[in-house]
């Protein structure tokens, strides 16, 4: 493109549209006082937003998004700050502080709990005041056997005179006193007859022995029955049960208290103590022979001194009674079953009535 050397700047000529046009506005300008410029108009308003929705009040965390639980494995979290001081410094963290209203500690060995204390529980409750000496003492349960034994004592003395008169219609027919008044015959060699052994008199013997074991049996069973708050007349005394256990805890019993005699006599005395309520554990608890035997066994030798400073008083009592002609027998016999039916019950944890 030339450029047009009368007009280097290329501007419009006057001749032209566009330098007329301004020179038109050159003019108007230069005619027209010089004023302000024109405002320039206000910008349009923008349109007013529309609101916001309304935010969610927050809701309650629930106990899987709440805040994080302090001791549980894996999360410590932070302790929320409600005012607690810092946690000591080397403690386990995870754990919040203590609860409000509780005093710290006491200072003592093991980390700042009294000694013997579980971090985190309260210290043992201390036993309870009351009873705690033996389940039973000898006088208690001799004057027990007194009250019973008195206030009932008709059938006692019944049920006695017609065990004596068994025994001795026993004896009668057996033979018993001949062969004692034979057994002093040294004139006669024959051994059989002077030691009144033979086997006859061996099943006598037995059968006797078993007639002995179900007295005992019989007075057992009234003992209990007074224990239990029952007062027996003279047929209850004769309503037993487990008959076959009965007999043979019997038989065992005597079997071992006389090895035990020929063992220097102390170790007979000693089945004899251990083997008190046999009796009463097959009579009143319907046990087998050998269940019965370690029953007695087992709570005597947890009550060995109570059991055996009441069977002491009980024979000391009995003797006395054998004084006047053995007539004393008749309240002492029954009072010895009655006083140790008491102890029974209260070594099996039985309240006697």
């Amino acid at each position: 493109m030339t450029q047009d050397p009368a007009n280097p700047g290329d501007e419009p000529r006057r001749d032209s549209p566009e330098g007329a046009g301004g020179a038109d506005q050159d003019a108007s300008q230069a005619s027209s006082p010089a004023g302000p410029p024109p405002a320039e108009p206000p910008p349009a308003e923008p349109a007013p937003a529309e609101p916001a929705p309304a935010e969610p009040a927050p809701a309650e965390p629930s106990p899987e998004e709440g805040p994080p639980s302090y001791g549980t494995s894996g999360d410590t979290g932070t302790p929320p700050d409600v005012g607690y001081p810092p946690p000591v410094a080397g403690a386990q963290a995870g754990y919040p502080p203590p609860g409000a209203g509780y005093p710290p500690p006491t200072s003592g060995p093991g980390g700042g709990y009294p000694p013997g204390a579980t971090p985190g529980y309260p210290p043992p409750a201390a036993p309870a005041s009351g009873y705690t000496g033996p389940a039973f003492a000898v006088g208690e349960a001799i004057s027990y056997a007194w009250r019973k034994v008195t206030s009932n004592l008709g059938p006692w003395i019944l049920v006695a005179l017609i065990l004596i008169a068994v025994n001795v219609a026993w004896n009668l027919i057996t033979g018993s006193f001949d062969r004692f008044t034979d057994s002093y015959d040294f004139g006669d060699t024959n051994f059989a007859a002077v030691s009144g052994i033979t086997v006859t008199s061996v099943l006598l013997s037995v059968l006797g022995a078993i007639i002995s074991y179900l007295i005992t049996a019989f007075l057992t069973r009234g003992a209990l029955d007074e224990s239990a708050g029952r007062r027996p007349d003279v047929a209850a005394f004769f309503r037993i049960g487990n008959v076959v256990n009965v007999v043979l805890a019997a038989f065992l019993v005597t079997i071992l208290t006389t090895i035990g005699l020929f063992l220097c006599v102390l170790p007979g005395i000693a089945v004899v103590i251990f083997s008190a309520f046999v009796y009463y554990f097959t009579l009143d608890q319907g046990q087998d022979a050998i269940s019965a035997i370690r029953s007695s066994w087992s709570v005597v030798a947890k009550n060995f001194g109570s059991v055996f400073l009441l069977l002491l008083a009980l024979l000391g009592i009995n003797i006395l009674g054998a004084i006047p002609c053995g007539l004393g027998l008749f309240v002492t016999i029954p009072l010895s079953y009655v006083a140790v039916a008491f102890a029974y019950r209260r070594l099996v944890g039985q309240v006697p009535a």
